[in-house]
């Protein structure tokens, strides 16, 4: 797995969010267990989501190789809190299956991020002995 690959694939899973929170806004937190009469907050998530997924798509092609290892460690603690905050919100409020799959998804994205940070730790230090 490739840094620009990966970070490719959350920010289409971020902007894809996004789109779905800007098309239907109702239906999106209905999924959560939330009634909500009005477009409101699901507009201000879903235009951040979809920030962060063209801000994502532009770091993955404008990071250079060497400088990846403290983006990648800021995507995986980015990540991490996004997966601590939805699952405590999951058991706490939600506890819906949507609920569950957004803690799995920033799940997936943290053992990715992990990933790339022990492969990239991995491949300098092999460097540095040769």
């Amino acid at each position: 797995m490739k840094f620009k690959h990966f970070v490719l694939l959350n920010s289409l899973v971020v902007f894809l969010f996004g789109a779905a929170f800007i098309l239907r806004p109702l239906d999106m937190v209905a999924l959560y267990g939330v009634v909500q009469s009005g477009w409101g907050v699901t507009g201000l998530l879903a235009v951040t989501l979809i920030g962060f997924g063209l801000l994502l798509s532009t770091i993955a092609y404008a990071v250079s190789e060497e400088r990846q290892q403290p983006v990648t460690v800021a995507l995986l603690l980015a990540n991490l809190l996004a997966f601590a905050i939805s699952a405590a919100q999951q058991q706490a409020i939600w506890n819906t299956r949507m609920g569950t799959v957004t803690a799995a998804v920033y799940l997936l994205f943290v053992l990715g991020y992990a990933y790339l940070v022990v492969k990239g730790t991995t491949a300098r230090q092999a460097a540095q002995r040769a």
